[in-house]
């Protein structure tokens, strides 16, 4: 039995898919060979191990080179259980997320962390903060809201308080699709990670809703900043002030940005 394209038998085509494996085996050991020289580097520095900037920007790089049949989701996919491989290799982080497990927070840490590193299921929102400023946990997922119902989840309230920050964002669909709308988690840490061309910068603005997105949004404007978000939350009887959150699209370096956290806060 033959291969109308190739022309090869199934045994034969077999044969080179083993070969092949052969060939990708020995350079994943060749990579992690890589990243452990490049670990012991960090180390001596006083670097973080995990460098979400740099992992985005290859996996962009990887996509935009890619000419054969692999789409964009898969080689993602690959390439986030390489480099969880790599990090379990160097240092076993340890990743606190609401639980319990199975939870589309879960799934979120998953997706962004791989499958080789450690996960550890927090009861609620305030110990997955409490657990990451610690340092029990090297980072944090939680969830932020949902884009179909609008929905703003108690997550803002530790933002109010926390010295934490936001490293990476996480999307996941609903069963049907985009049409379904999306959840978004966000990645707490305690650095801030250097641009990767994708960036997203939330300001979390203090003060009365109404008044907040009357002012800064003229201030923005004026910068000619695009906002991806707004969400906002009003005060509660605990006595924590009303706030709003808005995300805008670009790094928190860059001078305009830097500039609307000065005039909105």
């Amino acid at each position: 039995m033959k291969d109308g394209g190739t022309g090869k038998t199934l045994a034969e085509l077999r044969v080179e898919i083993d070969e092949v494996d052969s060939r990708l085996l020995e350079l994943m050991n060749a990579r992690a060979d890589l990243v452990h020289a490049v670990g012991e580097i960090k180390k001596e520095n006083g670097l973080e191990i995990y460098a979400p900037e740099r992992e985005e920007k290859l996996l962009q790089s990887l996509v935009k080179k890619s000419q054969g049949r692999l789409p964009e989701k898969s080689i993602r996919a690959i390439y986030r259980e390489i480099m969880s491989a790599a990090l379990a290799l160097e240092e076993n982080l340890k990743i606190a997320y609401l639980g319990p497990e199975g939870t589309w927070t879960h799934q979120a840490a998953r997706n962004k962390f791989g499958a080789s590193v450690a996960y550890v299921a927090q009861a609620s929102l305030a110990d997955v903060f409490d657990q990451v400023s610690k340092r029990n946990a090297d980072y944090g997922v939680v969830p932020i809201g949902n884009s179909t119902d609008g929905e703003v989840n108690r997550t803002l309230d530790f933002f109010v308080d926390s010295p934490l920050q936001i490293c990476a964002q996480v999307t996941l669909f609903g069963d049907r699709g985009e049409s379904s709308g999306a959840t978004r988690f966000l990645v707490l840490c305690h650095n801030t990670c250097p641009p990767t061309g994708r960036d997203i910068t939330a300001l979390l603005i203090h003060g009365k809703a109404g008044e907040i997105l009357s002012d800064s949004m003229k201030t923005l404007a004026e910068l000619d900043l695009s906002v991806t978000q707004i969400d906002s939350r009003q005060e509660t009887d605990s006595g924590k002030p009303s706030c709003v959150f808005v995300e805008l699209q670009g790094h928190q370096t860059e001078p305009d940005i830097v500039t609307a956290g000065r005039a909105v806060n």
